[in-house]
């Protein structure tokens, strides 16, 4: 099976699940690294590929050939062992509440959520074990409607399942999925949870490219008319692992958006505002950046004529 067909079937997830519940952490992160180091050594697959172009970009184009090579294995070895450790927790909960460090601002969303009952738009990139952080915001307490991938493969229909269970409301993005989300945040106090750095596939739907890592960018942007329609507070926010091995989640604090003369500006100026806090975030943390789509398709050329 090619990478891309590993990362696209359900029996992944299956299979992640037994481990999760038949082996030790370190047992597991073991098999990670094995698995990740497999992966590694197809430097010209697609999904490395992918990986040296936004992590060149997102360096301010400053990695050469060998520190590309570098990071993608570092990149691709904190992705599968993320996918270890939330199967591992997902099935051990009480466990990864002992390794949860909230950030000030973390908290402060986590009371305005419970106290306030004010809608949220939570955003966040692709960093660290983004998966156990949903499920764990879940566990904190915060009601969550999120929003996946449009049309979901059977990984992604297997990853939904597990969201489900663990106690979020997960549809994929439409125009039905949006009226519903609406409904949530408004009348039954749930916030919206959401990333913001996977690339939109449907050339029907380029229309807004916000600058990130000052390129203009296939992103997503309904947050930002969402976000005005319903008054919720918009912040950004990620769970990372830190050097003494725990997870450390934080935020933003409330991103105010602004009326522009015209509706591009108004969608774009503000989607942006979002996408300079989660560069932010991926500076902080570059090797823990789990995306392995590209976002800048012009940069997979760009990097094939680095020294």
């Amino acid at each position: 099976m090619s990478v891309k067909g590993f990362f696209q079937d359900s029996g992944p997830i299956g299979v992640g699940m037994w481990l999760g519940r038949h082996c030790s952490l370190r047992t597991g992160r073991k098999l990670a690294g094995f698995a990740a180091g497999i992966i590694s050594a197809f430097q010209r697959g697609k999904m490395i590929q992918a990986i040296k172009a936004n992590q060149w970009v997102a360096s301010g184009e400053t990695l050469n050939r060998a520190e590309l090579a570098a990071r993608s294995r570092q990149v691709t070895h904190n992705i599968i062992t993320a996918l270890f450790e939330y199967f591992y927790y997902f099935q051990h909960m009480e466990e990864a509440r002992q390794r949860i460090v909230l950030s000030p601002e973390m908290r402060s969303l986590l009371e305005d959520s419970a106290q306030r009952g004010k809608p949220q738009i939570v955003l966040g990139p692709h960093l660290g074990n983004f998966d156990l952080f949903g499920t764990m915001m879940v566990k904190l307490g915060l009601k969550v409607v999120a929003l996946s991938y449009p049309k979901p493969n059977k990984t992604y229909q297997a990853q939904n399942a597990l969201r489900e269970q663990s106690g979020m409301r997960v549809m994929p993005i439409n125009l039905s999925a949006f009226r519903e989300a609406k409904k949530l945040m408004l009348h039954e106090g749930y916030s919206l949870v959401t990333g913001v750095d996977r690339p939109i596939e449907s050339k029907d739907d380029q229309k807004y490219k916000p600058a990130f890592f000052g390129r203009p960018a296939n992103l997503s942007t309904y947050y930002v008319r969402l976000a005005q329609e319903t008054g919720a507070v918009v912040r950004v926010a990620c769970g990372v692992t830190r050097q003494d091995g725990m997870f450390y989640y934080d935020c933003t604090p409330p991103i105010a958006f602004e009326e522009y003369e015209n509706l591009t500006d108004t969608i774009v100026l503000n989607a942006e505002k979002v996408m300079r806090a989660a560069e932010k975030f991926i500076q902080a943390y570059p090797e823990q950046w789990a995306m392995f789509y590209p976002i800048w398709p012009e940069a997979l050329e760009q990097i094939k004529h680095l020294s």
